[in-house]
């Protein structure tokens, strides 16, 4: 009878947990949130950017063609970071959308960009004091998934001065880079369109996970 009802309260335990699509992240959890609720600190801007339980949506419109948002509870510089989110098809074919995780950020001028269009590219990107520099652009990733309404997963590891990129579990580049010494810097999330148009598609975002990385 207790390993029946030991069995059960696993199986209850495993229902409770998010599911994270990025079982392989390393390390001691930082911060995880499955927008069940708006306490996850996040940066809100409505109506562009808000948390919509279960998701964070980010609905673009003629004024706003990029928004961010970071956390304002939580802080790291090393980490393994992991976004679950869906991406609408691209508007035309000369205006995808765009997600994104944001990392080593000290403000909203000066970050590390991960970035996912709608037709399979993948960048990363430097902002610094406003201006933004590629370090890379691979197109037609693999592993990336296009279907409507899929669920995606972006994570990107930033330990020890190196940076990795990641969809769906696979492999998309990685580089070194001068790390920043400040302990506490920024994450966030991103969503663009190419041209800003009235009622884009919503950016769901839905699910968001940090850890240690090591």
């Amino acid at each position: 009878m207790l390993r029946t009802i030991g069995i059960v309260a696993a199986l209850q335990l495993l229902a409770w947990a998010p599911a994270w699509a990025c079982t392989s992240q390393v390390g001691t959890v930082i911060f995880q949130d499955t927008f069940a609720d708006d306490s996850g600190g996040w940066d809100e801007t409505p109506p562009q950017l808000v948390v919509k339980p279960p998701i964070l949506a980010i609905a673009l419109d003629a004024q706003v063609g990029g928004i961010s948002a970071q956390n304002l509870t939580f802080n790291t510089t090393d980490g393994d970071f992991c976004m679950d989110f869906v991406l609408p098809p691209a508007i035309s074919p000369n205006n995808q959308m765009y997600a994104g995780i944001e990392f080593w950020a000290t403000d909203y001028s000066n970050a590390m960009l991960a970035l996912v269009a709608s037709n399979g590219t993948i960048m990363l990107q430097k902002e610094a004091g406003g201006n933004w520099t590629t370090v890379f652009n691979v197109p037609n990733v693999q592993g990336f998934n296009s279907a409507a309404n899929a669920v995606n997963s972006l994570r990107v590891t930033a330990v020890n001065g190196t940076i990795t990129v990641f969809i769906n579990g696979t492999t998309v580049k990685t580089v070194r880079a001068q790390e920043p010494t400040n302990p506490h810097l920024n994450f966030g999330l991103y969503g663009e369109d190419d041209t800003s148009v009235a009622n884009a598609p919503v950016i769901q975002i839905k699910g968001y996970s940090v850890t240690t990385g090591k």
